[in-house]
């Protein structure tokens, strides 16, 4: 298992891109499953496993005219389920993750909920503002009520990957 630090690897993109089902990312070589949703691009990889706990990979791709700051919800909706917030801070990318201690399962209402890696359509939510944050360099910064916000589904099956724990040590050392 990896450290919790890199429980979940999220990166905001502020580009456009071609969508396509699967998606290799030039600079860190590590290859995605790919939904669109609305205006963001959410790219997922995980490893070959059957069931949690595991960790995952996740970059979030959205355009910078109308994300001050983009979210994913992991349950499908943003009440009882861990969010994790993206935003650029110049050059740099901001993660926040908001009521979540891990990626892969948590705990609501005295229940254990997890994501299925086996999940072909496995229920996702995001949101975004074109405002950012209030103070972008701190991850706990106030972010204002997004503007666009929906579900989506996510092929987790198709994002598993033999090569994960290569990814992550890649990602984690840097290397490009």
């Amino acid at each position: 298992m990896v450290s919790s630090s890199i429980l979940c690897t999220v990166a905001l993109a502020l580009a456009s891109i071609v969508g396509a089902a699967q998606y290799c990312d030039p600079v860190t070589t590590v290859c995605y499953s790919e939904t669109k949703a609305g205006d963001l691009y959410v790219r997922v990889a995980l490893p070959a496993v059957e069931k949690d706990p595991f960790d995952i990979l996740m970059q979030i791709v959205a355009p910078k005219a109308a994300a001050g700051w983009a979210a994913v919800a992991w349950g499908g909706k943003m009440t009882k389920n861990p969010i994790t917030v993206a935003w650029a801070n110049g050059n740099q990318i901001v993660v926040s993750s908001r009521w979540a201690d891990q990626c892969a399962s948590w705990t609501a209402d005295n229940a254990k909920m997890a994501i299925n890696p086996n999940d072909t359509a496995a229920k996702f939510a995001y949101a975004l503002a074109p405002t950012p944050p209030s103070q972008p360099a701190n991850n706990a910064s106030s972010i204002v009520k997004h503007t666009i916000h929906a579900s989506f589904t996510v092929d987790l099956a198709a994002a598993k990957t033999e090569k994960f724990e290569d990814y992550v040590k890649a990602l984690s050392s840097g290397r490009k």
